[in-house]
């Protein structure tokens, strides 16, 4: 891995870099994109994605990363519960509705769009759309980082026309 950030950087290469291991993913990645059955969930720099992830399946995967400090192991996890539905046979509206922590109302039926955050990420999901946020707070209440009013405010659906990486998923 280091043989490869280090070709990365002296002849300006990009990777495509597919991984599980979201340690690696931090290491040798400029910009990460979360994927949940197909569809990218998330699309951001390694650096906001980590310290601040936004959609509810990113903020599940990064809480889950153990923490050898003994001093901030107390962080929140977010705890997935149910089984992960079939890509071959996804579930109506958000593919993530079913194990979502944050669930509600138009996560069931509408597919929620790419939208753009204030910091320029891309986030998939209704929390950060202004057309479906919801207005129970409650709703927000099990993620350790719900959506702020700015975010939802700054809210707009993503330009997919004009990054590669951003084609229809």
């Amino acid at each position: 891995i280091n043989l490869l950030k280090d070709l990365q950087e002296e002849f300006n290469l990009s990777y495509l870099f597919i991984a599980h291991d979201l340690s690696v993913v931090e290491h040798i990645s400029d910009r990460v994109a979360v994927m949940y059955l197909g569809h990218i969930a998330e699309l951001a720099p390694t650096e906001q994605l980590f310290e601040d992830p936004k959609h509810p399946y990113t903020q599940s995967l990064l809480s889950a990363i153990p923490d050898p400090d003994p001093k901030t192991r107390d962080k929140e996890r977010v705890v997935l519960e149910g089984d992960v539905p079939s890509p071959i046979d996804p579930p109506s509206g958000c593919p993530f509705h079913t194990r979502c922590p944050a669930r509600y109302e138009p996560c069931d039926s509408v597919e929620p769009k790419r939208t753009e955050t204030e910091d320029g990420r891309i986030v998939r999901c209704h929390l950060y759309d202004p057309e479906y946020a919801p207005s129970d707070p409650s709703v927000v209440e099990d993620l350790p980082n719900p959506p702020t009013i700015e975010d939802i405010e700054a809210g707009e659906e993503a330009d997919t026309t004009s990054d590669v990486s951003l084609a229809d998923d």
